[in-house]
């Protein structure tokens, strides 16, 4: 828990008081360079002054509290439910199978494209494959010989040799197909390949047009995304990133929606600030089944946190300085010390301690301002 103390001994004159800097033992110390003071200081209030009647102290205690955080956030398909398609080999478009808003599921056919690079990969997995079963083969009938005394233990090695050199080969061959996701099961060569769905969910895009040509870095013709959970990914201040281990529910409001409430679960919270917006990045999934939620919509997010005890002080307890918030905490008869506080506002307007203060500490609760100069 940080707790910084600037003191400033302060003596009455007339009817205010006089400042002078000293340490929290009472000690002054100057930096050399310049003669500049430099102290931890205090306020001291001169008995019988004026501002004693003028300040009311509290004790810091616990009280239950729900902190709730306000952000916004963009709708987004989840990365497992969603495929931006393009052709993996370049070829001509020659026959599409699907139109927009099409429930697709895993295998659809999307589009045939004719590509001179398919069958090149088609006539090679197909050559290598025969040829490792011929080796197959003749390395059986080999061993079967030299069971029999008829064929020499040379000639099985080098029929194994002879295989293992055809398996390598189909492997490499395999390997390729997969890679452009050719479907090596109903392979023919001669036929234009056919691209399938990679993935269950609806056709959001569709830019096929027969007999246009499609170059291997073309942009996604196709887009298919299973919309039934989205999530939001939303950005949270880096004051309240303390609170988001606790929250408990999330409301989702959108302007499309506007009376309707939904709800989610935050299934992610990044694990570092992004350095420019100092944000912590959260992600929240929500039921779509209704479709109320497309892709690129913003929503209004309401994240309620579990209810915990915390220090609740009121507002006005709390001063600005450049430093930052700070409160006036009591160290000793008519001594109070400033104590800076990270703090988080509540829905009834007090502010609940993040940091800065401990369960028995007395402030100023009213009247603080009146120390502020």
């Amino acid at each position: 828990m940080r707790i910084n103390s600037i003191c400033v001994k302060a003596v009455l004159v007339t009817s205010f008081f006089t400042v002078v800097a000293c340490s929290n033992n009472g000690s002054q110390s100057s930096e050399e360079s310049g003669g500049i003071l430099s102290a931890s200081d205090t306020i001291e209030i001169p008995e019988g002054s004026n501002l004693i009647g003028k300040l009311k102290t509290g004790k810091v205690t616990l009280s239950p509290h729900a902190a709730t955080i306000k952000t916004t956030g963009v709708i987004t398909p989840i990365p497992t439910e969603y495929a931006e398609i393009a052709a993996p080999l370049p070829g001509r478009v020659v026959k599409t199978h699907i139109h927009l808003g099409q429930v697709v599921k895993v295998g659809t056919p999307l589009f045939d494209i004719a590509s001179s690079e398919y069958s090149e990969v088609a006539k090679e997995y197909t050559r290598t494959h025969t040829e490792m079963q011929q080796a197959e083969r003749a390395l059986n009938r080999v061993k079967d010989l030299y069971d029999n005394h008829v064929a020499s233990s040379k000639e099985v090695e080098e029929a194994q040799t002879a295989l293992n050199i055809a398996r390598g080969e189909y492997n490499h061959a395999l390997s390729v197909a997969k890679e452009y996701q050719i479907n090596t099961a109903n392979l023919t060569v001669g036929h234009p390949m056919t691209v399938k769905s990679p993935i269950h969910g609806k056709v959001l895009k569709n830019d096929i047009v027969i007999g246009e040509y499609l170059k291997e870095d073309a942009e996604a013709k196709v887009i298919i995304a299973n919309l039934d959970k989205v999530w939001l990914k939303a950005n949270i201040s880096e004051k309240e990133a303390p609170l988001v281990k606790d929250i408990q529910s999330v409301d989702i409001r959108t302007v499309a929606n506007a009376d309707s409430v939904l709800h989610g679960k935050i299934v992610y919270v990044g694990g570092m600030l992004d350095p420019e917006t100092r944000t912590l990045q959260t992600v929240i999934e929500c039921d779509n089944r209704k479709g109320e939620l497309m892709p690129n919509m913003y929503a209004d997010l309401t994240l309620y946190q579990a209810q915990k005890d915390c220090i609740i002080i009121p507002k006005e307890a709390v001063l600005q300085s450049n430093e930052g918030r700070f409160v006036m905490r009591k160290v000793g008869e008519r001594l109070y010390c400033r104590t800076y506080v990270t703090v988080h506002s509540t829905s009834d307007g007090r502010l609940m301690v993040l940091d800065g203060l401990k369960v028995g500490d007395e402030i100023i609760t009213k009247g603080v301002f009146y120390l502020s100069e």
